[in-house]
């Protein structure tokens, strides 16, 4: 592909990127209002299609870490210091294990949310995490011993690649949590049950540029079974988690293969990522957790993350 095709390519897909946010910035109230499927005066959604997004949508960050730490621990056989071989190995491993057991338990954890069972999950809370870490040091087991099938002339640039994965997911993580808190956007979910019940005076409908500052819900939203999370709509942690799944679409740069193989390989996962981040988003508005722009922007600011994170990886490891 020639530069120019790719400029092209690259300027149109910003466009379209701007265009969408510009109009989402207009009408995300009525897209929300569209969009979003939930029971009057609910603040869980009855949609099967959506709980199940909610349950796995933080998935491919945590195995995009979970496959950088096998890969990393891979790695660290190769190295002649014993002692630190040791340390290295042990670490990956205890990392690994760390994030699926994380990831495993916060989807526990939204079954038993949306099932109104919270109170259940905190009180087995301990027990569900022990189980869950057993379950997740045989997968991690599982992972690592499937990156030995990985070719040897790969493990350098996948290496890096693993690098670049932990780099991207604290970019972008961080930042959006940070902003969460900051901005403090009421979610429709919440403007819903206010609404049903006669407390207009509680709804505080913002747009997503306005800084609201850090906001708590009355004892009277949670009574209504609002959650203590009522005001994190912007920007969508979850589409951050999901997207942050364009990590795998850069793959193939990382590879040792031909040119012509990487250009497709990359193409195809690129379009597949995009595809699913944005079915990801548009469960998050169905379920009235997010506004379209909560999403639209989480979203593009993950992808600049990884974008990013690579690039920098590739130069300081001067890869091509």
């Amino acid at each position: 592909m020639s530069k120019r095709a790719k400029l092209i390519i690259i300027i149109s897909c910003l466009a379209l990127y701007v265009a969408c946010v510009t109009l989402a910035t207009f009408f995300d109230y009525q897209i929300s209002q569209a969009i979003a499927k939930l029971p009057d005066g609910e603040y869980i959604s009855n949609s099967l299609f959506g709980k199940i997004f909610e349950v796995i949508g933080e998935s491919p960050m945590y195995l995009a870490g979970a496959f950088a730490s096998a890969i990393l621990l891979r790695r660290s056989f190769k190295i002649q210091e014993n002692v630190v071989k040791s340390i290295l190995m042990t670490l990956c491993a205890v990392v690994g294990i760390v994030i699926l057991t994380v990831m495993i338990t916060r989807a526990v954890e939204y079954v038993f949310e949306q099932n109104h069972k919270l109170d259940a999950f905190e009180e087995y809370k301990s027990l569900i995490t022990l189980i869950v870490a057993v379950v997740s040091a045989g997968c991690f087991a599982l992972i690592t011993l499937g990156t030995f099938k990985i070719p040897e002339k790969h493990i350098a640039g996948l290496t890096v690649f693993a690098v670049a994965v932990f780099m991207a997911a604290v970019m972008a993580q961080v930042p959006v949590q940070g902003v969460k808190v900051l901005v403090g956007r009421q979610r429709y979910r919440a403007i819903n049950v206010l609404e049903y019940n006669g407390l207009n005076e509680f709804v505080k409908y913002t747009e997503w540029f306005v800084i609201n500052g850090k906001q708590t819900p009355s004892e009277e939203m949670l009574a209504l079974g609002i959650a203590t999370d009522a005001y994190k709509s912007f920007p969508s942690g979850h589409t951050c988690a999901w997207a942050v799944i364009y990590c795998f679409a850069l793959v193939p740069d990382f590879l040792e293969i031909d040119e012509k193989t990487r250009i497709k390989a990359k193409t195809w996962l690129l379009v597949g990522a995009t595809l699913s981040t944005l079915v990801l988003g548009y469960t998050r508005i169905l379920v009235g957790a997010h506004f379209a722009t909560d999403v639209l922007l989480s979203a593009g600011w993950t992808y600049f993350s990884v974008v990013i994170s690579a690039f920098i990886c590739k130069k300081i490891f001067k890869m091509k």
